[in-house]
């Protein structure tokens, strides 16, 4: 595979191609019955709004192709509820399938944290559907201990009400 890009903030002219993107990781969990994402619940209007917020990254390949994204947030209620603090919350992040395989993945989750320490935070948290045993043993692997499981907010019940699992790691 060819070198990827170094990691840039999307501006909502980002927003179609991170959509996209989502779908068509979507579907491919929709074709292997995993129950996690499904096309067209993360619409291109919702990606533009937070790329203004700056709360979107984006690596490309030297042809411009979208290759991996993530989202980092400092707060999110909406999964964590009471126990929202402070953090590096990762969110969506995904790899072009033509690039798994290869460490792109890790590459995007230590450019979270070293953007979160950059930041003055210490602590790390994300979460994933909890019937996704492959995604748990990945993050444990990364340092990430999982805390407990909550319901998934509501507004993503397109595959009907599913748990997920919250992770944690501290940074420093």
């Amino acid at each position: 595979m060819p070198e990827a890009a170094p990691m840039i903030v999307a501006t909502a002219d980002d927003a179609e191609d991170i959509a996209k993107l989502r779908d068509r990781l979507a579907q491919w969990m929709v074709d292997k019955d995993i129950k996690a994402w499904v096309p067209g619940e993360y619409p291109a209007a919702t990606v533009a709004e937070e790329a203004a917020r700056g709360e979107w990254f984006v690596w490309r390949d030297e042809t411009r192709a979208l290759i991996g994204v993530v989202r980092v947030i400092w707060h999110d209620p909406e999964f964590w509820g009471t126990d929202d603090a402070e953090a590096g919350y990762i969110h969506g992040l995904m790899v072009a399938p033509e690039w798994r395989g290869g460490d792109l993945g890790d590459r995007i989750i230590q450019f979270c944290a070293d953007y979160t320490l950059a930041n003055g935070i210490t602590r790390q948290r994300l979460d994933f559907s909890a019937n996704n045993s492959v995604l748990r043993k990945y993050y444990t692997a990364r340092g990430f201990t999982a805390l407990r499981e909550a319901p998934l907010p509501p507004r993503f019940h397109l595959h009907g009400k599913l748990n997920v699992v919250l992770m944690e790691k501290m940074l420093a």
